[in-house]
């Protein structure tokens, strides 16, 4: 099918299979397209957009609407599946982390949101358990916020918490996602006594989906601010997120946002994209999600039994609420069985013919297939290529 532009410009091209025009494009660049089953990595381009939010966000680029308008829109439909008193879209779960720490230092006070990230003047010191700590914990930098961790990597009590909040204090961040250790006291505890401080909390799930019953959990438990990627399995433009949470902050947040002159300004979020995570979102909350895990189950059970056959360690497909959000093929002890390392092994896979992306742990010693982005035409080659790079 062939959508034509109604102002005469490029129509977009029907394909006989996914991503024709693009692979094109991407050899002309002189680049070997990858085959990603690796589900929703960055790295790799995020996950596979479905044809109804890629139709929308073709669409979009012909109508024009006050950005402004869009964004209050699209945060009212966020608001309204998330439980949330309010709600705005952002440029990935990274940008929401940035604009939930502006918004808890500056509220919607001008001068403020003009001086950032100078915060003289303000409350700038975020709290957060030494163990929550990691590769994202800079991006409240950003916004100028000053890191305050308590704690070890043991252990954390509350009191080693409430104990850190000073006049200083702009907010308690809290991190859960895949393999995240949780040592001390719940969310729910930490906001209830949080809240009775006066403290907002900013709770970071970013790839915590599914359930999709998360995107309302930690509202529940008392979070003020929210962050979500949209670009993971949620389905939207890879450099979109959610923001959501407490009015006032969601206020403050949008004021320091695009298309403001804030901190927030090179965040920018097209009106296509915006579109495209609204389509993606009400996909996501409509579907059958036990379906949904259960096809990307059988996906991976004939690539289990062919492995299983000729690779000696185990190999099994895991699915939990840890470490494993939907269905994975998981091949364990790589460097015993094959004498390097699962990210040797990882970069032999994504160095040959085909190239296949499948993540190797080296400190967990495991392969692991993602299912989320992969096509079935896709599947026998990767169990192939596992095969022979594995011997």
């Amino acid at each position: 099918m062939t959508v034509t532009s109604r102002n005469n410009g490029p129509a977009q091209p029907a394909t006989t299979r996914p991503g024709e025009l693009a692979i094109g494009l991407v050899e002309e660049l002189g680049l070997r397209p990858i085959i990603h089953a690796g589900g929703t990595k960055t790295t790799m381009g995020g996950t596979r957009i479905d044809v109804e939010v890629r139709n929308a966000m073709w669409s979009a680029c012909d109508v024009f609407v006050p950005v402004a308008e869009l964004a209050k829109a699209t945060g009212t439909y966020i608001a309204q599946i998330t439980g949330a008193e309010a709600g705005t879209v952002t440029s990935g779960a990274a940008g929401a982390c940035v604009l939930s720490m502006a918004a808890c230092m500056t509220g919607t006070d001008k001068a403020r949101i003009a001086r950032l990230p100078d915060t003289t003047g303000m409350p700038d010191e975020l709290i957060i358990m030494r163990t929550h700590v990691g590769r994202y914990t800079h991006l409240y930098r950003r916004a100028g916020a000053r890191i305050i961790e308590v704690g070890t990597m043991n252990e954390c009590h509350g009191w080693e918490i409430f104990s850190a909040v000073t006049e200083r204090t702009a907010a308690i961040a809290w991190l859960e996602g895949p393999g995240i250790r949780q040592v001390g006291p719940g969310l729910r505890e930490v906001c209830r006594e949080a809240r009775r401080l006066g403290v907002p909390v900013i709770a970071d799930i970013a790839a915590m989906l599914p359930p999709r019953a998360n995107l309302r959990r930690y509202v529940e438990e008392g979070a003020d601010l929210v962050t979500v990627s949209g670009g993971k399995v949620i389905g939207g433009p890879q450099n979109t997120g959610l923001l959501y949470g407490r009015a006032d902050l969601i206020a403050a947040a949008v004021a320091n946002n695009s298309p403001q002159q804030g901190i927030g300004r090179p965040f920018k979020v097209s009106k296509e994209d915006m579109i495209g995570l609204y389509v993606a979102l009400r996909r996501f909350v409509s579907r059958d999600e036990s379906a949904q895990l259960e096809r990307w189950r059988r996906m991976l059970e004939p690539m289990a039994a062919s492995l299983r056959g000729s690779y000696p360690g185990r190999v099994e497909i895991r699915h939990d609420e840890h470490l494993f959000h939907v269905p994975m093929l998981v091949i364990e002890d790589v460097a015993t069985h094959c004498g390097r390392s699962a990210s040797a092994v990882s970069a032999e896979l994504l160095a040959g013919e085909p190239r296949v992306f499948v993540p190797g742990d080296d400190s967990r010693d495991h392969l692991t297939v993602n299912p989320v982005s992969l096509l079935a035409e896709e599947l026998p080659i990767v169990a192939a290529r596992l095969a022979d790079v594995l011997g």
